[in-house]
């Protein structure tokens, strides 16, 4: 006759209850680890969107400038401020709206332009025009500024 053996089992065959929720903790904080890192990268990716929709809009106000008489830039764009629109000049009218509407109403544009005779590292007939872009996010002001210089070509 065949003898039969009989299995024991030792309380070492599966998890214990401990074991499970340690697990389950460890695998929660992995799991906050990585939802934190997308919401850190949520709000890069808005800052980034941000700052690239304040250089455009400085570069399209730079076009508009630039399509201008070199003889009338100073007249038609120095001292304009977004935030006081009694500053906004008829050409800067359709950029000061868009700045609104892209940048909301913490967004601010300010354009200055300078003659040789108030900045000295002009040479006589040019001018330099500096944009600055400003808005607030998450309290802090930022900013994109541009500069350059124009002045007339054969005259």
């Amino acid at each position: 006759m065949r003898e039969r053996t009989r299995v024991v089992r030792s309380g070492k065959a599966g998890f214990t209850l401990v074991e499970l929720l340690i697990a389950v903790v460890v695998l929660s904080v992995g799991i906050l680890a990585v939802g934190q890192i997308f919401a850190v990268s949520s709000r890069s990716a808005s800052l980034a969107k941000t700052e690239t929709t304040a250089v455009c809009l400085a570069r399209e106000i730079q076009e508009k400038i630039l399509s201008e008489s070199v003889d009338q830039v100073q007249s038609m764009f120095h001292g304009v401020d977004t935030a006081d629109g009694g500053t906004v000049t008829t050409p800067c009218l359709d950029w000061a709206d868009h700045l609104a509407a892209q940048l909301g109403p913490t967004g601010r544009g300010r354009i200055t332009v300078l003659d040789s005779a108030q900045d000295p590292e002009l040479l006589d007939g040019m001018y330099s025009v500096q944009i600055e872009i400003t808005w607030l996010h998450d309290g802090d002001t930022l900013s994109a500024p541009v500069r350059f210089a124009i002045t007339n070509i054969g005259s």
